[in-house]
């Protein structure tokens, strides 16, 4: 009897260890959520009759990070964000459009971990829809003059005809685990796949204007 009453006990206590090793494995979320920010570099892509370039610009970026685990190396983001672009100018000043906007993006992100470990280095792609909150458009008019300076002309604020586009986004990070944390530093690159288009001053039609570059982020994923 007591040797059953042992046997009976360590069954138990197995048992009772097993079922609480399965529970937290049980009640463990796919789901998390983080914050970030960083640097945006930014250069604009608009096509006019006048060809001309625009020269890059910085700016913040913020947002949040909600993520899904699909696997132990792969998850899925999305990543609602705001930027803007400020004070766009063409360089050489002639009749080209200058512009700031404020936009808001969300990315949808697939980022997979390189090492067998699931930690550390990552890979990341996805796309991104792309929606303008607010922006202060300008067209100057061209002025024939005979004696410089020639006087400068601009229209009135132009409201964008479509506000939003589409992007392809591409990128490669790190991760640094503290704790119950974990930080993020990404480096993605972006490019526009479809235009925001803004009417013409002037004449008839519409400017097509996207962009491309690089952002640098950092944050806290919880």
């Amino acid at each position: 009897m007591k040797r059953l009453l042992t046997s009976l006990l360590v069954f138990g206590l197995t048992l009772t260890s097993l079922y609480a090793q399965e529970i937290p494995t049980a009640k463990a979320s796919r789901f998390g959520f983080g914050v970030f920010a960083g640097l945006s570099y930014t250069y604009p892509r608009i096509t006019t009759r006048f060809p001309d370039h625009f020269n890059p610009h910085s700016d913040l970026i913020t947002g949040v990070d909600l993520r899904y685990q699909l696997t132990r190396l792969g998850s899925l983001h999305v990543q609602p964000s705001w930027t803007q672009v400020r004070n766009v100018k063409p360089a050489s000043y002639w009749s080209l459009p200058i512009f700031s906007l404020s936009t808001v993006k969300i990315p949808v992100v697939y980022r997979h971990y390189v090492l067998p470990s699931g930690k550390l280095l990552f890979l990341e792609a996805g796309v991104s829809y792309n929606h303008i909150a607010s922006s202060t458009y300008k067209e100057q008019q061209i002025v024939y003059c005979i004696v410089a300076p020639c006087p400068v002309f601009y229209s009135g604020n132009l409201a964008p005809v479509t506000r939003s586009a589409v992007s392809a986004l591409a990128g490669i990070g790190v991760t640094i685990d503290i704790q119950k944390v974990s930080i993020p530093v990404t480096l993605r690159y972006e490019r526009y796949a479809s235009d925001f288009l803004f009417p013409t001053a002037f004449e008839t039609g519409s400017t097509p204007v996207k962009f491309e570059g690089f952002a640098i982020t950092t944050g806290v994923n919880f």
